[in-house]
């Protein structure tokens, strides 16, 4: 044991004096921190290394090797070649998290039904594209660190034999070299198109993502081939969680539709096939739900990825990510174009100038200042700097109130009827998040309840200003009950309120049915909704998927308290009326879109 940790000490030396050598290689400007060795495999397992002997971390840009491993795989004098390859994870390929997640998402389109093996093509993929960017632009002898470690491996599946063919076909390589004596002449030539894609696309290797994808599925439908590929290419999988712990990265919801024009099978371009046999290999492969979400569409403009697929999405980049975070994100992103603009103060106080008296006119003053008919009366001699005044002025600002916009209580329907918000696109959590945020943003506080009765109630503690636990609200499901539960208005929060408040309630054709009920208090749910509208000040809105024809007394009867009802057809509209209610509300700017 000592003397393995003495060997392990040993490359520890040799693999730092290295360092700043694989650094200057891509770039002398390159700010990376000095990798964690590690002189055994269990404390490269505390810090998150398991299979490989090297991995990389884009949460804190971190390079993490096991020198034990490394001896393993006699690979020490490989210090430079290894560590400029983790270095290229950083910098290259997939360098951040944002490029990270765009790997995944073309990916995602390419490996329809088995998108589960996305990390794992991704970091193939990754390694392919540094390694002959190592070999072929910096001289370094990539190959010889590969001929080492598949000296003694096992190479059965034939995902291992192509990757490694590839590698032979890029590198001008004996057959067999690195890939056995197993290829068959599909793989043959699929390795032949891969080798030609990875020098097209070195540069733009986002756009070369999804045919890399769509080149390795048929090695990879099967579970029994995915898993036993995976067991053995483990040894290189360094950069396959390497997003894990990040924070959760904007703009991921909406996908370009130009994303799908990467998404071709290199087998049929290189086969000239014409458009009808592409689009007959294209029905016959599963589709995949992202991109369901892009040819069948949801949320505004049909653009965004289903709840669920988005949630799938990014916990295959960051396992540990939390769930109520990405759905806050989601919902966020898909609202913020449609906010109302951030308030801003114009600087224009109506102001005057007072006389507030004299003071001594001194020569090398300006002549304006003179106050001729003061200096007079102290003197009828005028001596400068003796007898001469200047008149004092004092500004008197009378600076205009500032507008408080009303304090906003929106009130969801979550029972049974309405969709789970994190498996498919729900508008009226859409249309929340947006007068929600278009609130928040002028200045107000908000409220948000879900509401499933009888049944469940979910809702923030009181007025807040905070997106965070307005949206953990809105973005919860309940699933209970048959409506909006009227008597959440009893709530003390808007017994005494403090500002003025907009009552909002989002519910459906059954809202009917829970005013004409009694509410626990004993009171009827339509004087309920009648005193609340009265203690909140600020008007009230029901947003109903109805129709005006089915509840003409009902409504009349709403109306006439001073409640405004709003009807949408289909829950689409429900943008449209987000959109406008937040610019007749909260718009401060002058500007109405």
């Amino acid at each position: 044991m000592a003397k393995s940790r003495s060997k392990t000490t040993d490359i520890r030396q040799v693999w730092a004096d290295a360092w700043s050598e694989a650094v200057t290689l891509w770039n002398p400007y390159v700010t990376l921190r000095e990798p964690t060795w590690c002189l055994s495999t269990p404390a490269a397992k505390t810090e998150g290394l398991v299979g490989s002997f090297a991995m990389i971390r884009l949460t804190d840009h971190r390079i993490v090797i096991d020198l034990e491993s490394v001896s393993a795989y006699k690979v020490e004098d490989c210090a430079l070649q290894i560590l400029a390859h983790e270095i290229g994870h950083h910098v290259l390929i997939p360098a951040n998290r944002y490029d990270n997640i765009g790997l995944f998402r073309r990916m995602r389109l390419a490996l329809a039904g088995i998108e589960n093996r996305v990390p794992f093509v991704a970091n193939l993929y990754g390694d392919i594209i540094i390694n002959d960017t190592l070999q072929r632009m910096h001289g370094l002898d990539m190959a010889s660190v590969y001929q080492k470690i598949q000296q003694n491996a096992d190479i059965a599946s034939p995902m291992h034999i192509w990757y490694m063919r590839t590698y032979e076909y890029l590198w001008g390589l004996k057959r067999g070299m690195l890939s056995g004596k197993k290829q068959s002449p599909q793989i043959d030539a699929d390795a032949s198109l891969a080798a030609s894609l990875i020098r097209s696309y070195a540069r733009n290797w986002l756009d070369g993502a999804g045919r890399f994808a769509m080149l390795a599925y048929p090695y990879l439908i099967a579970d029994e081939e995915y898993d036993k590929a995976r067991s053995e290419l483990s040894r290189y999988l360094d950069a396959e969680k390497s997003g894990e712990g990040s924070e959760v990265s904007g703009g991921m919801a909406e996908i370009d539709e130009s994303i799908l024009d990467g998404i071709v099978d290199p087998r049929s371009e290189a086969m000239g096939s014409g458009e009808e046999a592409e689009n007959e290999a294209e029905d016959s492969k599963p589709v995949a739900s992202d991109a369901k979400s892009l040819k069948g569409g949801t949320g505004p403009r049909q653009r965004y990825l289903e709840p669920g697929a988005y949630i799938d999405m990014m916990r295959q980049v960051d396992p540990s990510a939390d769930e109520n975070k990405l759905i806050i994100r989601y919902y966020r992103d898909i609202a913020l174009p449609y906010l109302v603009p951030f308030p801003v103060e114009e600087s224009s106080p109506l102001s005057e100038l007072l006389p507030e008296g004299t003071d001594q006119w001194e020569s090398g003053d300006p002549l304006e200042e003179l106050d001729w008919f003061e200096s007079t009366i102290i003197s009828p001699v005028v001596i400068p700097g003796v007898t001469t005044r200047s008149r004092v002025y004092t500004v008197d600002t009378d600076t205009p109130s500032k507008p408080q916009p009303y304090n906003l209580y929106v009130g969801i329907d979550c029972s049974g009827s309405m969709h789970n918000p994190r498996h498919n696109f729900s508008w009226p959590i859409c249309a929340g998040t947006i007068v929600s945020l278009s609130a928040l943003r002028a200045g107000a506080k908000v409220m948000s309840c879900l509401s499933g009765e009888p049944g469940s109630f979910l809702e923030t503690d009181g007025f807040v200003l905070s997106e965070k636990e307005v949206l953990t609200v809105l973005t919860s499901y309940l699933g209970t009950g048959y409506a909006y539960g009227i008597p959440r208005l009893e709530t003390h929060h808007l017994v005494k309120v403090k500002r003025k408040t907009h009552l909002m309630i989002v519910s459906d054709d059954d809202i009917f049915s829970m005013l004409q009920a009694v509410s626990p208090s004993g009171v009827p749910n339509y004087a309920v909704a009648e005193q609340a509208l009265v203690r909140a000040g600020g008007g009230g809105t029901f947003v109903l998927h109805s129709r005006a024809q089915w509840h003409n007394a009902d409504v009349d009867r709403l109306e006439k308290m001073g409640w405004t009802v709003h009807y949408v057809t289909n829950e689409e509209e429900m943008l449209a009326f987000a959109h406008a209610f937040a610019r007749k509300f909260y718009d401060n700017s002058g500007k109405r879109l």
